[in-house]
């Protein structure tokens, strides 16, 4: 029993814990001296901010078809399955060639930004763009409606949908006549 304290004795020997203590401290002072002459890498973030990766996957967009002057999202529903937090609620308008959405809802408080909407879009309707500052106090402030997340905002919604109606319109009036010029042929 002696001997097992002798050997603890040696073990915790205090002038080699002073000594480990105070080379632990000056190799800490010495890290401090080094980064006190570094450059200085801290942002002030209202006033500074850092450039945004071009990959970044921030807030979502629905592209606007110049040329078509209408959205180029169809209603296909592909986003909204693909999504693992059900984010996504959209209404189609018309059907076939001519569809597209009069309603698209995004709730970006369940969203966990996986990209996986984007990318499951055969259409390339819709991306997610380099907006991040998303915060506020109103919890429906997180829900996104076709008027925010479209570009152009609400004028190009209202276009959106009177282009659809025109081409759904146009559609009907060509099928009657069409199925007039078939009759006429089978005669």
């Amino acid at each position: 029993m002696v001997k097992r304290h002798a050997a603890e004795q040696e073990r915790y020997n205090p002038f080699v814990m002073l000594a480990d203590g105070l080379l632990t401290l000056f190799y800490g002072m010495l890290v401090t001296w080094r980064n006190l002459w570094r450059p200085k890498i801290t942002v002030r973030y209202p006033y500074e901010r850092r450039p945004v990766p071009p990959r970044y996957r921030g807030l979502f967009y629905l592209k606007w078809n110049e040329e078509k002057q209408r959205l180029n999202c169809v209603g296909c529903t592909l986003c909204a399955q693909a999504c693992p937090t059900d984010v996504i609620t959209m209404v189609k308008l018309g059907k076939g060639t001519h569809a597209g959405v009069s309603e698209f809802t995004m709730d970006l408080g369940r969203c966990m930004f996986c990209n996986l909407c984007v990318e499951a879009c055969p259409f390339d309707a819709i991306y997610m763009g380099p907006a991040y500052e998303l915060a506020s106090e109103r919890r429906d402030a997180a829900v996104f409606r076709i008027a925010d997340l479209a570009q152009g905002g609400e004028e190009a919604v209202r276009k959106n949908i009177e282009t659809i109606q025109r081409l759904m319109a146009e559609e009907e009036k060509a099928k009657p006549a069409a199925a007039h010029a078939s009759e006429g042929h089978a005669s």
